[in-house]
């Protein structure tokens, strides 16, 4: 991954998590509790110098999740002699260094980190699974899972699957064939490659929404403003919408909203219904570049155009605040 950083970086630190969840009694604002943090230091020849493996004790999710139990092998008692996420962060902070250039396999492990921790002084990592696929696979929508992907490469180190210091070490040993696939890309596709990471790095740095509603209908749903109002994903403060929110199909939602001082932001969200029958909103907000607002102004241009009776029953937010609003000016 050296191709893609600066000549002044001298290591990388590869990391993995292994997280906690509950199915039966989620926490909407922390569905996931990071367990577990391991660690790669690997240097420009890429070669591991050192490693970092923490336990932490979870305080929201005290039992294991039966498929977490049976894919690591952890057990509650050993969780419970693991560290505070407070004292174990702050030692990985301390053990990365000033200059340390994040790498993980897949998109997961950062967007977990960013909702575990209350700061985070790095950027965003980059993806090897995504570079592999564009290096090694000709693609960077295909995917492959990281074991297939030593098999792929014919490289084979003798460590235990599932934990999360021995799958970083997995992705380290990957690490120097995949820069040599990158090398030997063409400058379009390198060109293509270096356009996906920036973007990955982008919804990386995404802010991460999930909320129970009050609502049983999707139509409510949208007409509530406290819900649908997107904040910008770098200061905080309140956008105002561009496009509004609309199904773009399947019921995946998109919207464009503008920050006076950052610039447009991107937001999907999705339904989902609980327990209780309610909703629950899942929202992803990034800072999104002119591309990605002219497509999004374009779907929905398209949208409009498509008769509602025609719409299958896809919704949009503004129609909704509006027979909203309709409804309670004229109550039968």
């Amino acid at each position: 991954m050296f191709s893609f950083v600066s000549g002044e970086c001298r290591h990388l630190i590869v990391f993995d998590l292994e997280w906690n969840q509950s199915s039966y009694n989620p926490n909407h604002r922390m569905p996931h509790e990071i367990i577990e943090i391991g660690a790669c230091r690997v240097n420009r020849d890429y070669q591991v110098v050192d490693t970092f493996s923490r336990l932490i004790r979870p305080r929201l999710y005290k039992r294991l999740d039966k498929h977490i139990k049976k894919v690591t092998g952890m057990t509650e008692s050993e969780l419970e002699a693991g560290g505070t996420f407070a004292d174990v962060f702050a030692d990985f902070i301390a053990w990365c260094g000033e200059d340390a250039q994040l790498v993980t396999w897949g998109r997961d492990d950062f967007p977990v980190l960013r909702r575990n921790a209350a700061f985070l002084p790095f950027e965003p990592p980059i993806d090897a699974q995504l570079v592999f696929g564009g290096a090694c696979l000709g693609s960077c929508h295909q995917q492959m899972n990281l074991h297939a992907a030593m098999e792929h490469q014919s490289i084979v180190i003798d460590v235990p699957a599932h934990r999360a210091v021995y799958d970083a070490q997995c992705t380290a040993a990957l690490l120097s064939s995949i820069d040599e696939a990158v090398g030997a890309l063409d400058e379009n596709r390198r060109a293509e490659l270096v356009r996906v990471i920036a973007r990955e790095k982008r919804i990386a740095s995404s802010t991460l929404i999930s909320l129970p509603t009050r609502h049983e209908y999707q139509t409510d749903a949208l007409a509530d403003e406290r819900l649908m109002t997107i904040a910008c994903p770098k200061c905080g403060a309140k956008t105002a919408f561009d496009t509004p929110w609309f199904d773009s199909g399947r019921e995946k939602y998109m919207a464009i909203s503008r920050c006076p001082v950052h610039g447009f932001a991107y937001g999907q969200m999705h339904f989902k219904r609980g327990t209780n029958g309610l909703l629950i909103t899942h929202q992803r907000i990034y800072m999104a570049v002119q591309d990605e607002v002219d497509d999004v102004r374009e779907r929905y241009r398209l949208y409009l155009l498509t008769p509602p009776r025609k719409r299958h029953h896809r919704l949009n937010m503004e129609d909704s605040q509006k027979k909203a609003g309709d409804a309670q000016k004229n109550p039968s």
